[in-house]
């Protein structure tokens, strides 16, 4: 309820300075960051069930690619955290420098209408023209990071959708290791589950992020 209502303030508060780009980024980063710690405790429950797998023998056998799964979905979060982060970080310089050179527009179009029976006011048309030309390239770099950050946060979810599937056949499999092993895979299984979701609701509330910024 309290990450809520921070996000609601986050969005009403105004851009002053470029406030609502820093601290979306932070947020996102300190999201992703706790998705990462997970990913790597997730990765220790693979090496963990391929340890029991090993010691279950043939009863595990088809337990034991799962833990390969399990490692390559804590791997590919690991990652994609990495690469959002940075994406983040990137698009909220971007935002910022637009924040300016929006600002500066506007302090153009105003000299205009309040001097434009000026002799001079023609000298500022090229300055002015080269400033659109900034603002313009700044909003198509901008929705592109924003179109980047977005696929990278949707293709995350995607992937952790798959770890249902993962967590349900693993407690297939743990039901056929014997019971002196079955306790600890379904454990293994429902650890998966678990960690997917909380990883997957960090990622959630970063695309909520991230909508607010379009």
């Amino acid at each position: 309820m309290l990450e809520q209502e921070n996000l609601t303030q986050t969005i009403n508060r105004p851009l002053e300075a470029g406030y609502n780009y820093f601290v979306s980024a932070a947020i996102i980063a300190a999201k992703l960051d706790q998705a990462t710690h997970i990913a790597k405790q997730l990765s220790l429950t693979a090496s963990n069930a391929r340890a029991v797998a090993l010691r279950a023998g043939e009863r595990a056998a088809g337990f034991r690619p799962l833990t390969d799964f399990i490692d390559r979905l804590a791997e590919i979060t690991i990652s994609s955290s990495k690469k959002i982060n940075f994406l983040a970080a990137i698009l909220s310089k971007t935002a910022v420098t637009k924040i300016r050179a929006d600002n500066a527009i506007k302090h153009f179009n105003l000299v205009f209408e309040k001097a434009h029976k000026s002799p001079f006011i023609n000298s500022l048309d090229k300055v002015f023209e080269q400033c659109k030309e900034k603002q313009q390239y700044l909003d198509i770099q901008y929705k592109r990071q924003i179109g980047e950050l977005s696929e990278e946060l949707d293709m995350l979810s995607s992937e952790l959708r798959n770890a249902v599937i993962l967590a349900t056949l693993s407690r297939v499999e743990a039901s056929q290791a014997g019971v002196e092993y079955q306790d600890a895979l379904i454990n293994v299984a429902n650890n998966v589950e678990s960690a997917a979701s909380e990883i997957k609701d960090y990622i959630k509330y970063s695309q909520q992020i991230v909508l607010t910024l379009q």
